[in-house]
């Protein structure tokens, strides 16, 4: 995934997805009785809600639970953080690797113009090792609970400005 690189598209492409989203929290609260809550800003500065109660009821619950719990939010912080390391790191590796075999590939081209360039197992060996790392990446993604990717809600938008909240 990557953004979206026009300006427009960004646009149509967040109220399609804000659309999308609130039905899944609301089918979310129906099926499960659970309190939900999800603030956005747009790409254009714009804040939007939804909650299956109030916004300012889920982020009281949050902050509480927050106060109380310090030790797990700390904890999803470190490991999320660790996982976003993680994944950066490999794909630094894997930009070095690329930048590697392009002037492996070049000097080959110039050594033996009219030579088919061979394949560089050592190369293979090494992909095969970043696959299984980003295998390893998305295992350790996958053992932190949702509950610890919660949001700062220390700072909540305006209601008043243009906000499109309530229970959709």
């Amino acid at each position: 995934m990557k953004l979206v690189e026009s300006k427009d598209a960004r646009y149509v492409t967040f109220s399609k997805r804000k659309l999308s989203l609130f039905r899944k929290a609301n089918e979310l609260s129906t099926f499960t009785g659970a309190d939900v809550g999800i603030l956005l800003i747009s790409p254009s500065g714009n804040p939007y809600s939804y909650s299956s109660t109030s916004v300012e009821q889920i982020t009281d619950k949050f902050l509480e639970w927050k106060l109380k719990n310090p030790q797990v939010v700390d904890q999803a912080g470190r490991e999320k953080a660790n996982v976003f390391q993680a994944f950066d790191d490999l794909r630094e590796e894997l930009q070095i690797m690329n930048e590697k075999e392009k002037s492996r590939k070049m000097r080959y081209k110039i050594l033996h113009p009219d030579s088919e360039i061979p394949v560089d197992k050592h190369r293979l060996d090494q992909l095969i090792e970043l696959k299984l790392k980003l295998d390893a990446i998305k295992a350790a993604k996958n053992k932190i609970l949702p509950e610890q990717f919660k949001f700062d809600l220390n700072v909540v938008p305006n209601l008043d400005e243009g906000e499109c909240s309530g229970n959709h």
